[in-house]
């Protein structure tokens, strides 16, 4: 498998040309996807959606030092019965996520859809470190991954999710290691436990 092919780790197919892509940069502190907000930190760059064409429509992904080497799935509001990612093919289906599952659930619906967009047989993907995090008023989880690709860098990364009202949102980082995962993960843990449901501000009737 030649090393191009990691990039559909969390749905995305790199662009041959991809050093002419138009980056945006995203501005430090509080950005919003629907309702889900995620604080930024500084050097963050949203890649542009014909680059990741298995990412779904609503999602952005955000890299620091370009798509081989870092990326920040943000994935709001997956609905009962939907994947996480699109599928470009039609025959390949993609595990669905449910209202009703349990956190360990959430971590094997991660890791079989990773390792269905890869293909079987094409990537060794390994989660573990389950452990509950609250999302504001929202019970989550946190947990981490590896990612084993034949002619790649091996992979390293940390996902975060929660359901609210019947939808999975999710905060999934990937990046080479040992260098990109260690320079990044201080900041991007602490850029996932303070995700949040944005909460509607009830406009004031007067005395």
């Amino acid at each position: 498998m030649k090393k191009s092919a990691v990039l559909l780790v969390f749905a995305a197919g790199l662009i041959s040309a991809c050093a002419t892509m138009s980056y945006e940069s995203v501005l430090p502190g509080v950005n919003s996807l629907g309702a889900l907000q995620v604080n930024a930190d500084v050097g963050w760059n949203r890649v542009p959606a014909y680059s990741t064409p298995n990412a779904r429509p609503e999602s952005q992904t955000w890299t620091k030092d370009g798509l081989l080497l870092d990326r920040l799935v943000i994935i709001p509001a997956v609905k009962d019965g939907e994947p996480i990612f699109v599928s470009q093919d039609v025959a390949e289906a993609l595990p669905p996520f449910r209202a009703n599952m349990l956190p360990n659930e959430i971590e094997e619906l991660t890791e079989s859809t990773i390792v269905k967009m890869f293909g079987e047989g094409n990537a060794v993907v390994n989660t573990e470190n389950l452990r509950p995090w609250g999302f504001a008023e929202h019970h989550g989880v946190m947990f981490d991954l590896a990612v084993a690709v034949t002619e790649s860098p091996d992979y390293r990364g940390m996902v975060g999710a929660f359901i609210a009202e019947d939808k999975l949102y999710m905060i999934l980082f990937v990046a080479a290691t040992p260098h990109y995962y260690d320079k990044h993960i201080a900041n991007v843990e602490a850029l996932i436990k303070g995700a949040a449901i944005r909460v509607p501000t009830i406009p004031s009737t007067g005395a």
